[in-house]
């Protein structure tokens, strides 16, 4: 099992990535150029996870800096394991990358979101040293186009 953080020079693995775990689900795959563009930021983290070269998971992650300190944080934006190998350390490989690069990076804090029902993932973060909020009081408000392209919110 090969964990790691795929370069530009990944970009025709990434494709593979996405085409095997995330296209199922209906997700258009992406060209090579824009995976090759999306790599290429040093702010953006692909981590594949390839078993005899089958993509079987990724994470997804964001480098974020922070205006109030030269420390920057994470957001773990996604994670997913080919069924046939969940249960087998791959999620917890994979982020076991994810809080290396976050070492290497001076990072204060990462941050991801899942539902309280979704046991698989409050498991699995929680087991990777995640810790959840104490009170059950966070939001997730979201922005969709409609409401960014419309300047007056009242309209």
């Amino acid at each position: 099992m090969e964990v790691k953080r795929l370069a530009p020079s990944d970009h025709l693995f990434a494709v593979e990535v996405i085409r095997a775990l995330k296209s199922p689900d209906g997700y258009p795959i992406p060209s090579e150029d824009h995976l090759r563009h999306f790599l290429s930021r040093p702010a953006n983290i692909l981590i594949a996870a390839g078993d005899g070269g089958i993509p079987v998971g990724y994470v997804v992650a964001y480098l974020l800096d922070r205006v109030a300190g030269s420390r920057g944080m994470v957001l773990f934006y996604e994670i997913s394991v080919a069924e046939s190998h969940r249960r087998r350390g791959v999620g917890t490989k994979m982020i076991a990358e994810l809080k290396s690069i976050c070492r290497a990076h001076g990072v204060a804090k990462m941050w991801v979101q899942t539902n309280r029902s979704n046991t698989a993932a409050t498991r699995l973060y929680s087991l990777t040293g995640a810790q959840p909020p104490e009170e059950a009081d966070e939001v997730t408000f979201t922005y969709f186009w409609d409401s960014l392209m419309n300047p007056d919110p009242a309209a």
